[in-house]
């Protein structure tokens, strides 16, 4: 058996589900676009909002003079990568991006350590969203953090078999 063959390929609510159940492990997402020209740029953004509410859409603020803001005006496709090493947990998004200045949004996801980088807070005249709606991604589990990797290498040395700690999926949205 193949490797991939053993991976969960959830969709819909599924999908959604094991998304909520991931994302509050994580700070930060790199965002990856593409420029005209079709070159890669990845930036770190921090995530705002209801991680457990999670239901396709992510937001972030961003400065609307941004390349990022360039590269996302027209719907273009974005990727999220996120890490945690800690708990071993990884997940990708795939999905497009759109900018709005929604002011109702923007009250609601505010809060007071947006001032690092928008010092005038809600006042900023270029401070603005940037929306994420995922399409599909994949996710790396393997719940039990370092030490389960450890046991898992341990079993594997001595069994000679790929251990498995966790559990790896293909993710497609409704």
């Amino acid at each position: 058996m193949r490797p991939e063959d053993d991976k969960s390929h959830l969709s819909g609510d599924a999908a959604v589900q094991k998304i909520r159940e991931l994302l509050p492990n994580f700070r930060s997402a790199m965002m990856v676009t593409r420029d005209p020209e079709q070159l890669l740029h990845a930036r770190p953004l921090a995530l705002v909002g209801d991680a457990k509410a999670f239901e396709g859409v992510l937001w972030f603020f961003v400065d609307e003079r941004s390349r990022k803001v360039d590269e996302t005006s027209n719907g273009s496709a974005v990727s999220l990568l996120f890490q945690n090493d800690e708990r071993s947990a990884y997940l990708h998004l795939v999905g497009t991006g759109s900018t709005a200045r929604d002011l109702e949004k923007l009250k609601e996801l505010y809060s007071p350590v947006i001032r690092t980088w928008f010092p005038d807070g809600l006042d900023d005249p270029n401070l603005t969203l940037l929306k994420f709606e995922a399409a599909s991604g994949t996710y790396w589990d393997n719940h039990g953090g370092v030490l389960a990797v450890l046991f898992g290498l341990a079993t594997a040395v001595v069994t000679r078999h790929t251990a498995r700690v966790g559990d790896t999926g293909e993710l497609s949205m409704p």
